[in-house]
C-alpha cells in the first residue's frame, strides 16, 4: 500500500475555516470535513483553455477509512477520530454518503493536525471513477474516464499552532483536482489514446496504461498544506 498526497493544482489544500455559530457555545470545538472538487478545465501544453484542455465533471471516490488527529506537546492535548466504513464522495457536488459528522476538539492550542483517507479497494468497482472531457487542438471534445483501484492512503498534515476556542465551529477542507494528476500527460498522448467501443478514452490499469502510469506517478507530487482563517 502506497501513501500519497491529494492534489490541488499540483498540491492539496487543507484549510480550517472558523465560522460564527448562533447556537449556545458547547464545551468543545467542532471540526467537520468538507470535500471540494475542481471541475474547471485545465490547459495542456500551455495552450488556451478552449483547446488542448482536460476537465472532469462527475464520478465517485469511495473511501474505506477516515482518520482525523490533532495533538499538542505543550498542553498534552490529543484528539483522534476514526471512521471505518465506506464513504462515497460525489465528484459533481462534493457531497458524501453518509455524511461525515463533526469531530469534537478540546479547546486549546494544537501543534499538529492530520487527516488520513484510505481508498476502498475491495468493491466490485474501482475506488475512483471520474468522467471528463478532453478537448483537442481542433476543439473537438472526446469523452474520457479515469479509473483507479488501490488501497491508496492519502495523508494531509499541517504543522504549526492553531487554536480552537470553546464552542468554535471550523471546517477541514480537502480539495480534489484530478487534472493536477494529469499534469505530466501531453495533449498528443491523449489524442493518440485508444477508445473503447463506446468511443470513450478510458485511462486505467488495463487501458491506455502508458497514460495511467503517468497519472499514478502524479499522485506522488509534493503536498502543500494551507491554513486559512
Amino acid at each position: 500500500m502506497k501513501t500519497s498526497p491529494l492534489l490541488l493544482a499540483g498540491a492539496l489544500a487543507f484549510g480550517l475555516f472558523s465560522c460564527d455559530s448562533e447556537d449556545t457555545a458547547s464545551p468543545q470545538a467542532q471540526v467537520g470535513l468538507d470535500f471540494v472538487t475542481v471541475k474547471t478545465a485545465a490547459q495542456l501544453n500551455g495552450r488556451v483553455a478552449s483547446t488542448n484542455s482536460l476537465s472532469f465533471t462527475s464520478g465517485t471516490i469511495v473511501l474505506s477509512q477516515v482518520q482525523f488527529e490533532g495533538e499538542s506537546d505543550v498542553d498534552s492535548l490529543e484528539v483522534e477520530f476514526e471512521l471505518e466504513q465506506d464513504v462515497t464522495i460525489d465528484f459533481a457536488t462534493g457531497a458524501t454518503s453518509p455524511d461525515i459528522s463533526a469531530v469534537g476538539f478540546k479547546p486549546g492550542t494544537y501543534e499538529e493536525i492530520e487527516v488520513e483517507l484510505e481508498l476502498q479497494d475491495s468493491g466490485t468497482k474501482p475506488a475512483v471513477v471520474l468522467n471528463g472531457t478532453f478537448t483537442d487542438a481542433q476543439g473537438q471534445a472526446h469523452p474520457l474516464r479515469f479509473e483507479f483501484n488501490s488501497a491508496e492512503t492519502f495523508e494531509v498534515e499541517r504543522e504549526g499552532t492553531i487554536t480552537f476556542t470553546e464552542g468554535q465551529s471550523s471546517m477541514a477542507q480537502v480539495t480534489f483536482d484530478p487534472t493536477a494528476w494529469f499534469a505530466g500527460v501531453s495533449a498528443a498522448q491523449l489524442s493518440a489514446a485508444a477508445k473503447n467501443a463506446e468511443g470513450v478514452i478510458v485511462i486505467s490499469e488495463t487501458q491506455n496504461t502508458n497514460i495511467f502510469d503517468i497519472v499514478a506517478d502524479g499522485l506522488d507530487l509534493a503536498t502543500d498544506v494551507e491554513i486559512k482563517d
